[in-house]
């Protein structure tokens, strides 16, 4: 007797400490009257949420469990009769065993119109490389900054988080939603409510809508796929952009859903959120069309109400942030927290118009909303660094955007002038000063030219140029003042041109006053190359290294020409060879005396693309005197991008030159293919070497400030020297000023003497530049260039 007593309480005991919770509490579907509290356990137990307004609790509910896999449980306690803004506290407890006491606020009820925090995150997957990236967005990231920056508890100023899927790698298994996702986030998501929308990587899983109790507003029979939220002025969508639901009644109840919103007067922003992107600058492969259907009519409910909307997206493993042209609507990849970063250059990539920032980092998103007598919301981007570089919460991107933000000033067109002529191989297009009467910054440009004043609808040149664009952790866009726009078009031939300004909180001015103008005989020679775009075969091209081939949509894996039916690869991609190169030699003799003379410059380039970023298609000349010899060359340019990119390069042509070689290259840098591709190859020769049509400035004695005629740097890139041509200064003294990449000085010259000046690389290390010429503290002009070997 005394054995099997024993045997009983041993036994005892042992249920008693296998008893246990699995994941910890956590909130959902939180309303000012109502919350859901979830967890779950080992097994099947009276399990009960003990709840109040202060830590004694006082108040009990019964849980309903469910069946999560095998004999575990998920229990779901509803908390209903709750006041707004208002801190409750609680504690879970099944089969005797508690957890420990957490709190939440309630959200305020909509009429107090009260403003809230919410942090956006994606594609936490974890990847068996970096484990615990997850863990570390949640706690050094989200939760130090919250506490660090407002002094107090993080749900005091974080409402909610937002997750646009793959929360896990594997849906499908059981164990990886407590060890890869509530775990890592554990305790957050007990004192703030987390709201998912469904991933790839959730494989439609019933793991997924069993953890998550999602509001039950969409399509009947589709619960929890799609579903609306609103929290004080901002209505939040959960979308499910995964196959099998990419279909129109997700698409009619959203449209529904908008026309209803449009009407809301409580509801002043629209934040979507979906897995999927419609466009992704760092993994193009991961685009889906059917966001696209989803982005617009996000941004026709914009434009046509008035208020700004988001969409937050994933699946590409790094952040993006951009926005539409026309539209008050923001594009946001919050990725990644966890899953294995896609990096510049390692799968096929993009340079989108819309996009003015991507990196391939680890982070989060905080948009702060503020409603009341002036709505508006401010996005920041935080990063915590990548494999092999940490950051502490580095703010990478901020914008802010206001429901009532006023216009810009309409600006007007300088130059050209009503009935100018102007050179067709290159004119500036100049725009007078931005000026916005709220004080906002200059945030992009719009050019275009037309055949006629009457008519914009197809434009002969459209070109948006944002503040910045941060692309291959390089800003393309540095030293672009936005107030003029290099052009050339067709010899002999009347247009207009017009130009719009848009402040930093993506409101468009009025379009300046369309004006009238023309354009003279060109001063370029035609095109010396003969079959410039592979389109009879490889002819007149002799191939010096590798192989060089025509190829024809698709043909050996390869991509699409972008014109004709043919481009070349070098290198290539049907017989494989690391490096690749083939020139064609051309005879410019008969313009001697251009040359001779010191005032011929040659044009050249083409399109070139690569397939993942990481092979290098490059073009370069070398100059050849009468017998042959080479006189010099120019700098290679290169291009490794995955869609077809212009490259346009001008160089002096030197004193002697009858001959040159236009030169092609293909360098593979990883695979096996050498993807390195070429179209719509060109060289001409410029007879009036820098002829650029620019404004003059009057004279002045006033001593006011004048519109700039640009300054010239040249050659750009600079591989020893260049010169820059100053035409804008009646001083005597200017200032020029370096600044490297980062913003950080790397050369001054305080005593320069215009109009010109020669700048000598010497030790400058390779890199983009932003040169600064000052006339005492007025800036007259900022030039970008770069420097190579």
């Amino acid at each position: 007797m005394k054995y099997t007593a024993a045997i009983f309480f041993s036994l005892l005991i042992l249920q008693l400490k296998a008893q246990q919770l699995l994941v910890n509490p956590y909130l959902q579907d939180a309303s000012p009257t109502s919350i859901t509290v979830m967890w779950e356990a080992d097994g099947q137990y009276t399990s009960l949420l003990k709840w109040g307004t202060s830590p004694a609790l006082g108040d009990t509910v019964i849980a309903t469990g469910e069946v999560s896999f095998l004999t575990s449980y998920i229990y779901t306690a509803n908390l209903t009769g709750l006041l707004g803004n208002t801190k409750y506290y609680y504690r879970v407890n099944s089969g005797g065993v508690s957890s420990i006491t957490y709190d939440f606020i309630t959200p305020a009820e909509q009429s107090e119109e009260a403003s809230f925090n919410l942090a956006a995150v994606s594609d936490m997957q974890q990847d068996g490389g970096n484990p615990n990236k997850f863990y570390e967005v949640v706690h050094s990231g989200i939760i130090d900054y919250i506490q660090d920056t407002y002094g107090s508890a993080v749900n005091e100023n974080l409402g909610m988080v937002l997750i646009p899927g793959d929360l896990v790698d594997n849906g499908l298994f059981y164990n990886e939603w407590k060890d890869q996702f509530f775990d890592p986030a554990d305790p957050l998501f007990g004192y703030v409510p987390v709201y998912p929308v469904p991933g790839n990587h959730e494989y439609n899983s019933d793991y997924f809508f069993k953890y998550f109790h999602l509001p039950e507003n969409g399509t009947g029979g589709y619960e929890e796929h799609w579903w609306y939220k609103d929290r004080s002025n901002v209505r939040i969508v959960g979308m499910d952009s995964n196959t099998g639901y990419q279909i129109q009644a997700q698409l009619d109840w959203l449209d529904s859903l908008l026309a209803a919103t449009a009407s809301d007067p409580q509801i002043e922003f629209v934040f979507a959120q979906l897995h999927h992107p419609h466009k992704s600058e760092l993994w193009i492969a991961g685009e889906t069309p059917y966001t696209g259907q989803v982005v617009e009519r996000l941004e026709n409910f914009t434009t046509s109400t008035g208020k700004p909307s988001i969409h937050f997206f994933g699946h590409t493993h790094g952040y993006s942030r951009g926005q539409s042209k026309d539209h008050t609507h923001l594009w946001v990849n919050v990725a990644t927290a966890g899953g294995n970063i896609d990096y510049w250059g390692e799968f096929a990539q993009a340079d989108y118009d819309e996009f003015t920032i991507s990196q391939d980092e680890y982070g989060y998103v905080i948009v702060e909303v503020d409603a009341g007598t002036d709505p508006r919301f401010t996005l920041k981007r935080f990063s915590i660094g990548d494999e092999f570089v940490t950051k502490d919460n580095s703010l990478e991107d901020s914008i802010t955007i206001r429901l009532n933000n006023n216009s810009p000033g309409q600006p007007t067109g300088i130059f050209p002038a009503n009935g100018d002529t102007v050179n067709p191989d290159c004119f500036i297009l100049l725009g007078d000063d931005f000026s916005d009467q709220d004080g906002d910054e200059h945030g992009a440009s719009q050019w275009q030219v037309s055949n006629g004043c009457s008519d914009f609808t197809s434009p002969v040149i459209d070109r948006w140029r944002q503040f910045e664009n941060w692309y291959f952790e390089i800003n393309t866009q540095l030293g672009d003042d936005l107030v003029d726009e290099e052009a050339s078009a067709a010899a002999n031939t009347a247009y207009c041109w017009r130009v719009r300004y848009r402040d930093k909180g993506l409101a468009w001015s009025a379009w300046s006053d369309p004006i009238p103008f023309y354009t003279s005989s060109t001063q370029l020679t035609a095109n010396f190359l003969a079959n410039p775009g592979a389109e009879a075969g490889i002819g007149s091209w002799t191939v010096e290294a590798g192989v060089l081939e025509s190829l024809e949509s698709g043909e050996c894996s390869g991509t699409s020409p972008f014109a004709g039916q043919y481009y070349f690869a070098v290198g290539a991609i049907c017989t494989e060879n690391q490096f690749g190169a083939a020139y064609q030699q051309v005879d410019i003799s008969s313009y001697s005396a251009y040359v001779d003379d010191g005032v011929c410059t040659a044009v050249y380039g083409g399109y070139l693309s690569d397939w993942g970023g990481q092979d290098i298609p490059s073009v370069a000349l070398e100059f050849l005197d009468s017998g042959n010899n080479v006189l010099s060359g120019t700098d290679t340019s290169l291009a490794p991008q995955t869609s077809w990119t212009l490259v346009d390069e001008q160089w002096a042509v030197p004193v002697g030159t009858r001959f040159i070689r236009y030169i092609i290259m293909g360098e593979r840098l990883s695979g096996t293919d050498n993807d390195s591709y070429f179209d719509e190859l060109f060289l001409q020769l410029n007879l009036v070497a820098d002829s650029c049509s620019q404004y003059t400035p009057p004279v002045t004695s006033s001593g006011s400030p004048l519109k700039r005629r640009k300054v010239r740097l040249f050659p750009n890139p600079v591989s020893n020297g260049a010169v820059v041509n100053i035409p804008i200064s009646s001083s005597d003294h200017l200032i020029i000023r370096i600044y490297n990449s980062s913003g950080k000085l790397a050369r001054l010259y305080d005593h320069v003497h215009p109009p010109t000046f020669y700048f000598n690389k010497t030790d400058l290390p390779n890199g983009l530049y932003l040169m600064q010429i000052l006339d005492g503290k007025r800036v007259l002009d900022n030039i970008k260039f770069g420097v190579v070997d």
